[in-house]
Parts: C-alpha cells; structure tokens; sequence
C-alpha cells in the first residue's frame, strides 16, 4: 500500500477493530459493572481531535478532525486534512458501523451480527459506546492494548476521556496509535448521520478491511 490516501481507511478500520477488541473483552469480563451512567440519554459532546499512526517499518500519519457524539444514538470521528478538508469518518450507530474514506472513495458498512462474528462475541452499540463515553476500565490481549491515557473534566465536573491510546505488538510488528481530543464541549445541531452518494463509492467487505490493515501493519 504504497499509496498514503489509503492509509485513512486503515486509521479508522484499526481503530474500529481496536474498540471491537475492548467490547470484546468488556462482555467476557467477570467483574462487577454498574448499570448507572453519568451521562443521560440525548446529551451531546463535541470535540477537536488529533489522530496519529506510527509504524515500526517506518510508516506514520496524523490528521487533524472532530469526535462527535449523541448519547444512546451516535459516535462520529471526522477525520480532516489542512483546510478542513473531510478525507475520513467512522460512524457509530444503533444499526450499525460505517468506515468511510472521501479520499479513496471506499466505504464499508457493517452490522453488528457481522462484526460480532468477526470477533467470535457479540458486540453491541452499548459496549462501544462505553469505551468512547470512557465506561470501560481498557485492556491489553494478544499484543493489544488499549487505554485511556487521560482524562478532561467538563464544565459540570463529569470526566470525559481526551486521550485514547492503541499499541500492538506481536510477531516483529508494531503499531502505536492515539486519538487526542481538545476543546470537549457539550453542543448539539451538528448532523448526526453522515452523508455522501452511495453510488459513486466502492463498497468493501469485511475481509477487504482486512486485507487493508494488514498491509497497513505489515509492510
């Protein structure tokens, strides 16, 4: 993958995977969890994000962009260029996953009985909106690790998540990925589901997802 445009599907697709493990781990846990969440259903929570890829055989990149989320409805990542160009987004729904690149003009749509056998457990909106909404304790499997580096506090004293952290490595391969967020305010009137023309866009499988991050990780 000699091409850096293709290199924003495999951000947001390692990032999905990343979060699948954790929801993953979440539902085998035996540990106690609550039920009751700070956070109440409709709120919305905006932020400026930073992600940024680095790979052991040389290959990095950062994009700037936006976290969006609507409690119990929608997580959307929009990942940017300089100029605000749109060039990525991950969508989180209550249906399903969207990982879409502008930039290669690709998308991949997955339901969650798809990725749960993907993943070999069921994975739910509930589990991954726990891991953004910083519900989940982070983990480390099979050479993957994922944390919440820090932690903001928001104007009315809860605590929101403003550093995620990925790290792999296994087999002479490794990765280390981070979303970072700023300026994390409560705002709503943003467009919760993301729009682009279906029709001029290449639609991949799960496997062709893959495929990509493979090549991504692995040279």
């Amino acid at each position: 993958m000699k091409n850096i445009r293709y290199y924003i599907i495999g951000v947001i697709a390692v990032m999905l995977l990343a979060a699948c493990s954790s929801a993953r781990k979440s539902v085998l846990s035996t540990a106690p969890k609550s039920e009751v969440s700070v956070w109440n259903a409709g709120e919305c929570v905006v932020a400026r994000a930073n992600t940024s890829l680095s790979v052991s055989k040389g290959k990095n990149i950062a994009v700037g962009g936006t976290l969006r989320m609507k409690r119990d409805d929608v997580i959307q990542l929009n990942l940017t260029y300089i100029f605000g160009i749109q060039v990525g987004t991950l969508e989180i729904t209550q249906d399903s996953i969207l990982v879409l690149s502008r930039t290669t003009r690709q998308y991949a749509l997955f339901g969650y009985e798809e990725l749960s056998a993907l993943m070999g457990q069921e994975i739910t909106f509930d589990t991954m909106q726990g891991i953004f909404w910083g519900e989940d304790a982070g983990f480390r499997v099979n050479g993957l690790k994922w944390e919440y580096a820090s932690f903001s506090e928001m104007k009315d004293g809860r605590r929101m998540p403003d550093k995620y952290a990925i790290t792999f490595s296994r087999s002479g391969t490794d990765f280390a990925m981070s979303l970072k967020l700023s300026d994390l305010k409560y705002e709503s009137g943003w467009s919760v589901r993301t729009g682009f023309n279906r029709t001029g866009y290449e639609r991949l499988s799960v496997g062709q997802v893959v495929k990509i991050i493979s090549l991504l990780v692995g040279g």
